[in-house]
């Protein structure tokens, strides 16, 4: 039980060590749960701009972080929590009631995601007045004990890694993929993935370039990637972002990479890999379902509030 709390928000790049450490911890303890936070994820979200305040807010105890808050959209927020801290629960979603009300002009909804599986949350938000609501995304996990499926990689493609790459092209990589989402009906999608924002995510703890796995075509063209995240404390490895470029898709080349870097977190120790995508995004689901075991799905639980109540 933890002993007297420290409750802030996020100051700054002096404060990722304890967000990271947090992540390890909460990945480890609520095992074979899914947890809100992988190592990678905050170093994902919060990039580039590491030393600037974020929307997130931090219950720290002697033995570091218990609980942590994050606004993830105006009336959405994303809540986790070490297992013995639990019974924090109730007085982080006040503070995020009261967030969400002083933003607001009246009566507001507030939506918290929480894992299907997770009874215990479940059951804890239900005391509290919210509704069961929109789904939110599916979960995916793979023992790396088993065997990975041999597919062979077609010809006039090759896997390689980040080490030594041209930062403007590794950046472009990226935008080709999200620059277009009509598979999943956003045609218009755009990517803020400029080049300095991938040099300060190369710059960032935690991101190791031999586990940035780019698809690479005969003419030079980066047209697959993924990013792998390895955690040595919870020994799960997972896999943000992975996208293809539009022109290249249906050919399961963003799939060799996943698989390339499976054999790598394998390699560094990892015992897991996962990836997570939205609930309405078909191809990757179905993608991911080829060699990945599903392991949960997320979902918005809401409450309408009311100021004064």
């Amino acid at each position: 039980m933890p002993d007297h709390l420290d409750i802030r928000g996020y100051r700054g790049r002096s404060d990722l060590a304890l967000l990271l450490a947090f992540a390890s911890r909460s990945l480890a303890a609520r095992f074979s749960l899914p947890s809100c936070w992988h190592p990678g994820d905050f170093i994902w979200l919060l990039k580039p701009d590491y030393d600037r305040p974020h929307r997130v807010r931090m219950w720290l105890s002697s033995r570091g972080v218990e609980g942590v808050m994050m606004f993830t959209g105006v009336d959405q927020v994303w809540v986790e929590l070490l297992p013995d801290s639990e019974h924090l629960l109730p007085e982080i979603v006040e503070r995020a009631e009261r967030a969400r009300l002083r933003s607001a002009e009246g009566a507001a909804n507030l939506s918290l995601r929480v894992y299907e599986r997770d009874a215990r949350r479940i059951a804890a938000l239900e005391q509290l007045g919210y509704l069961r609501g929109e789904p939110d995304h599916v979960w995916f996990r793979r023992d790396l004990a088993e065997p990975l499926p041999d597919f062979p990689v077609p010809a006039g493609f090759r896997i390689r890694d980040s080490v030594g790459v041209d930062p403007v092209l590794r950046a472009k990589a990226h935008r080709d993929a999200w620059n277009d989402l009509s598979q999943i009906g956003i045609p218009d999608a755009r990517s803020g993935f400029t080049t300095e924002v991938y040099i300060g995510l190369r710059d960032a703890p935690v991101y190791d370039p031999s586990l940035d796995i780019l698809v690479e075509a005969a003419n030079g063209e980066f047209v697959a990637s993924t990013i792998c995240w390895a955690d040595p404390v919870s020994r799960i490895g997972i896999f943000e972002p992975v996208g293809a470029h539009a022109k290249y898709r249906q050919r399961g080349l963003a799939r060799f990479a996943m698989l390339e870097g499976m054999r790598r977190l394998k390699a560094r120790g990892m015992a897991w890999a996962g990836v997570g995508t939205a609930h309405f995004n078909a191809p990757a689901i179905a993608a991911y379902g080829s060699f990945f075991p599903p392991l949960d799905s997320s979902r918005w639980w809401t409450k309408t509030l009311s100021p004064g109540s």
